[in-house]
């Protein structure tokens, strides 16, 4: 009795692993897995890739806050200090803490929105063999702005640490929001730079040309060093169309308190908000053209 008991529960056990067993996917469901996670995998692509120089990530990240704040902070700050008399009405090196940390994110915009992506499309055409998947262009785009964004969220947390340390950031609680508007305006660079080197076929200086007098125009006449209101009126607008002279602006309210209209901060927001729209449009659509034709 016990063993007829013992053997119906055994083949009543056997037969529920086997209901329970699901049938191996076909190659339509295995390409519809693969389509609808399409940018997820390209992160993880982006993510192995980055591995090779996440030391040299990690490492300029810890020591460019370092030496900014012993350069700029601690000593250009003790003299613009005493020669100002305070006319800044703050500690210099308060005033230019979240200047440096957000020019610093919008220069690993650069970097990684540069040379990457025309790795991405000649040097190494790692951006081909996912087109024998159900990846479309738009997810292999939409993977590298995962893996990028995730580059400017750990500059900037770790830039930040070093800034605290340093008792640069005196408003702490509100100055966390200090990230988020490194992040938006490192988008807000990186996004336009995407779609327009993703239309480059060949490498004739054209990244040096935009370090030199795109990107360094834009970190010295955005108010990031001085008050952008000293400058001559015809230069103001240069601070103006950059990116970065709105992020100093909303940076500074919330590290130094700095008062900014309520109107302002969404012109501020909305302009670094406008400019990731039109790039992301515009590298979707450079995307497909470069790998679809």
């Amino acid at each position: 009795m016990t063993e007829r008991i013992l053997s119906t529960a055994l083949d009543a056990d056997a037969a529920a692993r086997v209901t329970s067993l699901r049938a191996p996917m076909t190659h339509d469901e295995m390409a519809a897995a693969v389509a609808r996670r399409g940018s997820l995998f390209t992160l993880e692509t982006w993510l192995v890739q980055a591995k090779a120089y996440v030391g040299s990530i990690l490492g300029v990240g810890l020591l460019s806050p370092l030496l900014y704040l012993m350069a700029m902070g601690v000593g250009l700050g003790v003299v613009v200090d005493r020669a100002s008399g305070g006319g800044l009405g703050v500690p210099y090196l308060h005033f230019v803490a979240p200047a440096l940390l957000l020019s610093t994110a919008m220069q690993a915009a650069t970097e990684e929105n540069t040379f990457t992506i025309m790795g991405g499309f000649k040097w190494r055409e790692t951006y081909y063999a996912p087109q024998v998947t159900p990846i479309t262009p738009e997810q292999i785009a939409g993977g590298h702005v995962l893996g990028v964004t995730l580059r400017y969220l750990v500059t900037c947390i770790i830039y930040w640490v070093v800034l605290a340390v340093f008792g640069a950031i005196p408003h702490v609680v509100t100055g966390l929001l200090l990230i988020p508007i490194g992040v938006l305006c490192a988008s807000s660079v990186g996004l336009p730079i995407m779609a327009w080197s993703s239309t480059i076929t060949q490498d004739k200086g054209q990244f040096a040309l935009l370090g030199r007098f795109v990107i360094m125009p834009m970190m010295l006449f955005a108010g990031t060093y001085f008050p952008l209101e000293t400058l001559p009126i015809y230069l103001q607008p240069i601070g103006w169309v950059s990116p970065l002279w709105h992020a100093v602006v909303l940076g500074r309210a919330v590290t130094i308190g700095t008062p900014v209209p309520a109107g302002m901060v969404v012109v501020h927001v909305g302009y670094m908000v406008a400019l990731c729209l039109v790039g992301w449009f515009l590298a979707r659509r450079h995307y497909r053209r470069r790998l679809v034709g």
